[in-house]
């Protein structure tokens, strides 16, 4: 609950910061991501997502921008043990605080960000039942009886954090960063699901990601 309170309070000073300065570039971004499920005893191999969506950027003294994004942001998670693949779409708005140096007359700039962020997920994909979040285990939900939905033990807002660096070149601008979702993803205590409950139910996505945005 402490770093939910926090993130909402880093995102509502950045929202605020930055209505208090001039929009110096709108633009498109776009980019990929790997992510894997941590949980109690290990992790799930990563599997490849992808984000898409807007990005306004403001100029702030001393070398610092605020960049928030809006993004439709997927991310997956691969179950070897049942040959299946979760993804998750997020409606997802994070807060890009950067720190760089320019170069060549200010075209060119290197920086660091940290990105706290918010998200609420709207779409399940790899899931051909579109049922149950377990794949092929929804076979064996009908055969015990266990009632379900597409949503069931999924905590669908998500909150965390990010860390990276980037390049930006003109209107270019590349940034690679590692993510970090806060809370846990699966919230199994209310379902039947006794053999992987204690499991997952600390668990959450982590990964890479690298994207490039178009700033006009």
């Amino acid at each position: 609950m402490k770093k939910l309170i926090a993130t909402i309070l880093i995102l509502m000073i950045a929202s605020a910061a930055a209505t208090n300065i001039d929009a110096k570039r709108f633009g498109i971004k776009g980019g990929v991501n790997v992510t894997d499920l941590n949980f109690e005893d290990g992790r799930t191999p990563g599997a490849l997502g992808y984000q898409l969506g807007l990005s306004w950027q403001y100029d702030l003294p001393l070398g610092l921008s605020i960049q928030p994004d809006i993004l439709y942001h997927v991310k997956a998670t691969k179950f070897e043990q049942i040959e299946s693949q979760l993804g998750l779409g997020y409606v997802e708005v994070p807060i890009n605080v950067q720190w760089g140096l320019r170069f060549a007359n200010k075209n060119i700039r290197v920086f660091a960000q940290a990105s706290p962020f918010v998200g609420y997920a709207i779409a399940q994909t790899g899931n051909e039942t579109g049922e149950s979040i377990f794949g092929e285990y929804k076979d064996l939900a009908e055969l015990v009886g266990i009632e379900t939905d597409k949503w069931e033990g999924i905590n669908r807002f998500s909150y965390g954090a990010g860390i990276g660096a980037g390049l930006q070149f003109g209107i270019l601008q590349v940034t690679a960063q590692y993510n970090w979702n806060f809370g846990s993803l699966l919230d199994l205590k209310d379902t039947d699901w006794e053999t992987i409950k204690g499991q997952f139910n600390e668990s959450n996505h982590s990964g890479y990601t690298i994207s490039l945005g178009i700033m006009f």
